[in-house]
């Protein structure tokens, strides 16, 4: 894969606990921040991914329930909080 050269601004003692890794596993910085940057994008995906299966599961809902005309939602509500349903 190829690379780009770029500039950033990094807390410095994240920048102390990279270099700590990076000694440690006897490897660079940026092949460091590569892997923590692919895991972090791959988390990021699939916490989007299930906000999206969550929303079109409420969707699958819609209409699967029939009431009476009329239906005051906040007086059968206010019912079920009063334990009188």
């Amino acid at each position: 894969m190829s690379k780009i050269k770029t500039t950033m601004n990094i807390e410095s003692d994240i920048l102390k606990e990279l270099k700590l890794i990076a000694d440690k596993k006897n490897t660079t910085q940026t092949d460091i921040i590569n892997k923590i940057l692919k895991k972090g994008i791959i988390i990021e995906k699939q916490a989007q991914k299930q906000a999206k299966t969550k929303g079109s599961n409420f969707l699958k809902l819609a209409g699967i329930v029939t009431a009476p005309e009329p239906f005051n939602a906040t007086e059968e509500l206010r019912k079920l909080r009063n334990g009188e349903l």
